[in-house]
């Protein structure tokens, strides 16, 4: 037998063993999810007034300038199609920071 047959006769056998003993695993110690989603979240601005979708329950919104300043923070008792009017400069970029369920999410939008 040539070294590369043997080689394969090798790995063909090894890779069976793996296959074997992968399906003798009990399905009580694997959980598996049905079904996951998630919804996009989006924050943007425009005409003066800052929109948020996809968020859900109660948050805190932070403005701040691009080079960190803080320009306004708001809190609300439901971020799903939050608006909030607020003069920003135009052409300029501002980050908006989204605290909700424990968790922030930061965004970059540019005033127009």
């Amino acid at each position: 037998m040539k070294p590369l047959s043997k080689k394969l006769l090798l790995l063909t056998f090894i890779f069976n063993s793996i296959a074997i003993q992968a399906t003798d695993f009990s399905d009580s110690n694997i959980t598996t999810i049905e079904k996951a989603t998630q919804v996009a979240k989006n924050v943007f601005y425009k005409e003066g007034v800052l929109y948020l979708k996809g968020f859900e329950g109660a948050g805190i919104i932070e403005i701040y300038s691009i080079i960190g300043n803080k320009i306004t923070e708001t809190k609300t008792l439901e971020l799903n199609s939050f608006q909030f009017p607020l003069p920003l400069e135009q052409g300029n970029m501002y980050i908006i920071r989204v605290i909700a369920k424990g968790m922030v999410t930061t965004f970059k939008v540019v005033a127009s």
